[in-house]
């Protein structure tokens, strides 16, 4: 009788300790597998991590995307230029301590790594947490992050994230378009931080440079004068011995925005419009002739509208205003 009720106690603990993991988590013993659709989710449903198909593509990638926004939008992908070709795809903690994604029956070689040499066999978990940012943590009483997507980004730049280096890490935050909505392989536009005695932000097309914010006025880059009519943000730019970082949270977190730097060349800042129920542009660079890098010339000054026809002007403006306003404009309302 005593060995019946020793093994329902140990049937408990275990169940009790299985189902008790918490669902922003992946553990040497929690893992996820493409083929059972699952999924973590960060502990206030803002974001999951899981596995996905861009577009019309097939191909299988390990993603974070918002868990509340019915449209599903990636904004960071582990394995974008390995996809899997099914859904053998398993995403667990190695046997090193690391966070790997693996195909199939394969265990020796992950399609995609972490990759921490300082990681400690099962002693490590994985979590999802509300900012969107997926961090690799010691399990002890320190829970030091080994490592975290936000210091590997793809093309999207949520808040508190930062565009920059650091010296002191060897990391070199920049954005890099994905090179198709239906492929999220490394594209040929980069948004990044450029050093020098006035670092500022730069839009490249390759190695040519297309767009730049210019310099730090101390509240705003110079380039983008809009910025002085924002309420929305916190912005904060680093500038020290080791470190040249920018960094924009929301000053209402309930806010959904995103940075995204997208194969046309044009970055973008875009809100989620909850009664429209889709995304909504508020700041794209460039957008016209005269932001683009090294169109002034020597003298700096650009005319947009000159020798461009009457009608072509007008044209070119109610563009700009369906952009920002994220709303069809005819040109009889434009006029009226």
């Amino acid at each position: 009788m005593n060995s019946v009720k020793w093994l329902i106690r140990m049937l408990l603990i275990f169940f009790l300790s299985h189902f008790s993991i918490s669902a922003d988590t992946i553990t040497l013993d929690h893992f996820i597998q493409d083929d059972n659709d699952e999924v973590i989710v960060s502990d206030g449903n803002r974001f999951a991590l899981g596995f996905f198909s861009p577009g019309i593509s097939t191909n299988r990638y390990v993603g974070i995307w918002y868990y509340q926004v019915p449209v599903k939008t990636p904004v960071w992908v582990a394995n974008r230029d390995n996809p899997i070709n099914d859904t053998s795809g398993v995403l667990r903690i190695d046997g090193r301590g690391n966070l790997s994604l693996f195909q199939g029956n394969q265990t020796l070689f992950p399609v995609w790594s972490t990759n921490i040499s300082t990681a400690d066999a099962g002693n490590s978990f994985a979590q999802i947490l509300d900012s969107g940012n997926l961090v690799l943590i010691q399990n002890d009483t320190g829970k030091a992050v080994l490592w975290q997507s936000f210091g590997y980004p793809t093309d999207t730049w949520l808040s508190l994230m930062k565009i920059g280096f650091s010296l002191r890490t060897g990391l070199n935050q920049s954005y890099t378009s994905w090179k198709s909505p239906d492929d999220p392989g490394v594209g040929n536009i980069s948004f990044r931080m450029n050093p020098g005695v006035s670092p500022q932000m730069v839009l490249y097309k390759g190695s040519v440079p297309v767009w730049r914010s210019g310099s730090w006025t101390g509240k705003i880059w110079s380039g983008i004068p809009e910025m002085t009519q924002n309420v929305l943000f916190n912005d904060s730019f680093v500038n020290i011995d080791d470190e040249v970082s920018f960094s924009s949270d929301t000053v209402n977190a309930s806010l959904i925005t995103r940075y995204v730097t997208n194969e046309t060349g044009v970055t973008h800042r875009i809100l989620w419009n909850d009664v429209l129920q889709r995304w909504i542009t508020s700041y794209s660079a460039p957008i016209e002739q005269c932001d683009f890098y090294g169109h002034c010339g020597p003298n700096g000054f650009c005319n947009p509208y000159l020798d461009i026809p009457e009608n072509s002007k007008t044209q070119s403006l109610l563009q700009f205003l369906k952009m920002k306003s994220g709303t069809k404009i005819s040109k009889a309302e434009f006029i009226h």
